[in-house]
């Protein structure tokens, strides 16, 4: 609803008495610069003969009412046509308030949608179809340029309520595919826009729009708390909002839609977003124009491309976004519609079937998986890989295997009868002297009792870690009944309660299965050694190095450390380990495929003596990167009529059945049962119906004791709507060393890469 001119004033001045300037700031790129990456050098291509390079103009999301702009050095304010200041030379800021007098407020009306077509004379067949049948009923036929297609709407309802009646009348007709959609009601009256400065004087221009540019040439604008390079156009739209236009060079435009399409501290691939700058910039080069009636290109969601302007802006996006300047992709000699998805589940989706209008050849889906065997190893070792289990229950292969390549362990440290035996002084004292002095820490010096318990051992270990300034810090004498409420807490002597206490806390010493402590214990030597290398760990002291498989050269393999690629020797009985959901299990042979993560040791002769890999509870898909890859949705029945009855009334929901899959396994059409009808719901709108990520889903169903559906989990992979490139698949072949020019080829099937004029 517009509020009235004075009301306009009155919100402005208390916005700048409370400080506030409309929107929240816009997301802050915490990412880290990686150092640039090799890059294949960027084929020149054929030229593509287009029209000179023009200027995009993005329209922002803003505050409808009110926008505050400034910038370092001031802004100005010019008329849009003449170009003739406004007001004054020059302001440091300047709040814009739209400003509606006279004629009918805006609101909501509501339409039901009957059909989608990609020709507008399919439109208005169907269009004339509907006024036969439903006289006195309004049909629209409108172009949406967001999915370029010819949308058939009837009504023009106050209440969804309404709507929905009407959605009934032409379900019983045979229509089935039904759609509520809300549309903006145009406002009457003058539109007009109102400069408040920061001393709360105002100004209202005889204006609809204005020009705002920085009154030092290049420095960046500021709407509310986001940077923009170029200029700005503000507009009281037909609904009476402030509608914010960025106008900037189509390659700086790029520089502020690629970090927030594709972060560069998620995905520091630089091929993966050369490929991304390659397809941002031709999706705006084939949809320039997209919302000219509103008067700019395209908009800054994902409903287009998301763009934060200067603010977001990174060096390795950068760096993407220049050497691939100018390249776009074209088919048949034109640019491409060039979409893109977040996360495919592991194949991509024919465009036709979930946007109706996108029937172009090149929008084909395609795996998301490793082409060739090739690209994974296996690698054997002959260290032993016998289950060693202690007596709190917990495997402690690989903390021993770690305590034995340390020097700490002695040969026999992987022999379960030496592991069970009691540990005498003499070792525990020999051990923890070695183990400390990694740390720069000596060893108590009153040692331990000659057959030393569990209390005598967490005391010693505090005494030797210097920890009791630590433990009087950390805990209260209330906090220990709590911290320690197990079984035989009353038989922890007082004076080791506090050292057993700060030990659990910090994970060196555990409690045993049946919820005791066990103080009066004389402990294994597998327990000793276990609590020795928690307390390295504890001080990031086991030499362990983290890193990224990137392939083998021979026998050896190839690993990436923060960029650094290097190459490791495997010595002949190597520990592997396999960690999978957070437990480690030992391995004769594991695999690895590009891109795993990896832990790994060298002994003194520069040789892996141990080697960890983390799999990938994904698999081995090139999107499996991505913590969308696979998900879930649960709604009780109440829940799920709730929500699809804000698209169509389906009245009591009976059920939701998958009727058609398309070639990546993507359900194109569900069927919808309820009270009061059967409907269909094709394509993109099934995951807005649904509310969920993707359309990549199966369906599983709870009942009650009559045999009605108590609740829908709905179980799926990926994020988007899986046509084109797959963002995350993209990283994931960038990883296993594909250029951008491959990556590119991959998804859009029979596409050229060539550069504009």
């Amino acid at each position: 609803m517009v509020i009235p001119i004075r009301t306009h004033v009155a919100i402005v001045a208390l916005v700048l008495l409370s400080g506030g300037h409309g929107n929240a700031a816009g997301p802050q790129t915490a990412a880290p610069t990686p150092a640039p990456a090799p890059t294949a050098a960027a084929s020149s291509g054929p030229t593509l003969q287009a029209p000179p390079a023009r200027k995009v103009r993005i329209g922002l999301t803003n505050d409808p009412l009110k926008v505050r702009i400034s910038a370092d050095g001031g802004i100005v304010v010019r008329e849009s046509g003449r170009r003739q200041t406004i007001w004054r030379p020059r302001f440091d800021s300047l709040t814009l308030v739209s400003d509606v007098s006279g004629g009918a407020e805006s609101g909501l009306v509501y339409r039901v949608q009957v059909a989608t077509f990609a020709a507008q004379d399919q439109a208005e067949a169907k269009k004339r179809e509907l006024e036969t049948l439903l006289p006195g009923q309004k049909v629209v036929v409108t172009y949406h340029p967001d999915r370029r297609a010819w949308r058939v709407r009837v009504g023009e309802f106050l209440t969804r309520d309404d709507a929905a009646l009407l959605v009934q009348r032409l379900n019983e007709e045979g229509y089935n595919e039904l759609w509520i959609a809300e549309e903006g009601r145009a406002v009457g009256g003058r539109r007009r826009i109102r400069l408040v400065d920061d001393r709360w004087r105002d100004f209202l221009t005889g204006f609809d729009r204005v020009r705002i540019e920085p009154a030092r040439p290049g420095q960046p604008l500021r709407v509310d708390q986001s940077a923009y390079r170029g200029t700005l156009e503000a507009r009281v739209d037909r609904a009476g909002n402030l509608q914010m236009i960025n106008e900037v060079d189509m390659e700086e435009y790029l520089r502020g839609v690629v970090p927030n399409e594709m972060g560069p501290g998620v995905y520091p691939e630089l091929q993966a977003l050369m490929a991304q700058a390659v397809a941002a910039r031709t999706y705006i080069v084939a949809n320039l124009g997209q919302f000219s009636e509103d008067g700019y290109d395209v908009c800054d969601s994902p409903q287009c491309q998301v763009y934060r302007g200067f603010g977001s802006e990174h060096p390795l996006t950068d760096q993407a976004v220049e050497e691939t300047r100018g390249l776009v992709l074209t088919f048949a000699g034109k640019p491409i519609n060039a979409l893109y998805t977040s996360t495919c589940g592991g194949h991509t989706e024919d465009g036709n079937l979930i946007f109706t209008e996108e029937k172009m050849p090149y929008l084909k889906g395609v795996p998301c998986y490793p082409e060739a065997e090739a690209e994974s190893r296996a690698i054997t070792g002959r260290a032993s890989v016998d289950a060693l289990v202690l007596e709190d229950g917990a495997p402690a292969n690989e903390e021993l295997a770690l305590m034995k390549r340390l020097g700490i362990a002695p040969s026999e440290a992987m022999q379960r009868a030496w592991l069970a035996g009691q540990a005498s002084a003499e070792e525990v004292e020999r051990w923890a002297a070695f183990a400390l002095g990694m740390v720069g820490k000596t060893p108590a010096p009153d040692g331990l009792p000659e057959a030393p318990q569990m209390h005598d051992l967490a005391s010693y270990y505090s005494r030797s870690l210097g920890w009791s300034e630590k433990q009087k810090l950390a805990l209260h004498d209330k906090d220990l009944p709590y911290l320690l409420a197990f079984r035989d807490r009353d038989a922890i002597p007082k004076e080791a309660q506090r050292s057993y206490a700060v030990l659990i806390l910090e994970g060196i010493l555990t409690p045993f299965p049946d919820n005791t402590l066990r103080p009066h214990l004389r402990p294994s030597r597998g327990l000793v050694l276990r609590s020795l290398y928690r307390i390295l760990d504890y001080y990031g002291a086991l030499g362990l190095v983290r890193g990224t498989y990137r392939g083998s050269d021979g026998e050896a393999v190839l690993v990436e450390e923060k960029k650094d690629l290097r190459t490791l020797s495997l010595q002949d009985d190597i520990a592997l380990f396999r960690s999978f959901r957070d437990v480690s299990y030992p391995s004769q042979s594991i695999p690895l495929v590009l891109g795993d993560r990896v832990v790994y040791h060298l002994a003194v002769d520069g040789k892996v003596d141990y080697l960890k890999v983390i799999a990938n509870q994904r698999g081995v898909s090139d999107d499996r990167y991505s913590s969308a890859y696979r998900w879930e949705q649960r709604y009780t029945r109440a829940e799920l009529e709730a929500l699809i009855a804000k698209r169509l009334d389906a009245g009591r929901l009976t059920d939701i059945e998958p009727t058609r899959r398309g070639v990546s396994g993507r359900v194109v059409e569900i069927k919808i049962t309820g009270s009061r009808g059967t409907f269909y719901i094709r394509g993109f709108k099934i995951r807005t119906a649904l509310g969920i990520r993707e359309n990549l889903f199966t369906v599983d169903r709870t009942f009650g004791a009559g045999g009605e559906v108590e609740s829908f989990i709905f179980s799926g992979k990926g994020w988007g709507h899986g046509v084109g490139l797959c963002q995350v698949g993209a990283y994931g072949m960038a990883i296993r060393g594909k250029t951008y020019e491959e990556i590119l080829r991959h998804y859009y099937s029979g596409v050229d890469l060539v550069r504009q004029r």
